[in-house]
């Protein structure tokens, strides 16, 4: 990924008409770091991604912008370690694991300090295969080949009110209930295949793996999240 790219035009799916963009609305009593990237205004380049993402709603719209990003504080992630540890830090708060809260805090700060950050979807059928790398279970390396394979796409996430203002509304349309149900269907019949498609891959790229655990990370990291990302 680069940031050569200007003016991008950028999907968002929801239930409602979203002209104005804000990166920190969220419903009373949810959890405000339970996303890839924590709290944001998620977007991206596929249209149909979205839907697919939302479609267990009976409603829903998908709003059209142009995203200005000149000039914003952009934070890239590859498939690599450090997407991992975001979307890691993000997605599982460590209640049971006190001794992670410092580190889960740091990253979940320094994530924070972005306009925008940009990075490659991990979707909830991906969360299994999270849950075993957080658990030791697997290396980075198993994690994300498995990532690449799911081949979600990436998602473009607002994070401050600066990078709010470069949204131009283009317009919302809402999805016909038959095409919302189509791809209720298919995200159905994805998490059926998935574990088996996983599991195949696994197997077929173990004798490869020279990857870390999510323990040998964190003791490499250390204390200073910012100069890690920063490598």
């Amino acid at each position: 990924m680069n940031g050569q790219e200007k003016i991008i035009k950028l999907f968002h799916a929801s239930t409602d008409m979203v002209i104005l963009p804000v990166w920190d609305h969220r419903k009373p009593g949810k959890e405000k770091e339970t996303r890839d990237f924590g709290e944001g205004f998620y977007c991206c380049k596929d249209k149909d991604y979205p839907i697919y993402l939302y479609c267990g709603n009976d409603i829903v719209r998908v709003n059209e912008y142009n995203f200005n990003i000149s000039g914003l504080n952009v934070l890239y992630l590859n498939n690599d370690a450090k997407w991992l540890f975001t979307v890691a830090f993000h997605r599982s708060s460590f209640s049971k694991k006190k001794k992670y809260h410092p580190l889960r805090d740091k990253v979940r700060q320094y994530i924070s300090s972005f306009d925008l950050v940009v990075g490659t979807i991990s979707d909830d059928n991906y969360y299994s295969t999270m849950d075993l790398f957080i658990r030791n279970v697997i290396t980075d390396f198993m994690a994300i080949e498995i990532a690449q394979m799911m081949n979600f796409g990436i998602q473009y996430v607002s994070k401050s009110s600066e990078a709010d203002k470069c949204f131009s509304f283009l317009g919302s349309n809402e999805v016909e209930h038959l095409e919302v149900l189509k791809y209720r269907k298919k995200k159905e019949q994805d998490r059926e295949i998935m574990e088996e498609q996983v599991e195949e891959k696994r197997v077929k790229i173990h004798s490869r793996d020279n990857g870390k655990l999510f323990a040998q990370l964190v003791e490499e990291v250390g204390n200073d999240v910012e100069t890690w990302y920063r490598q």
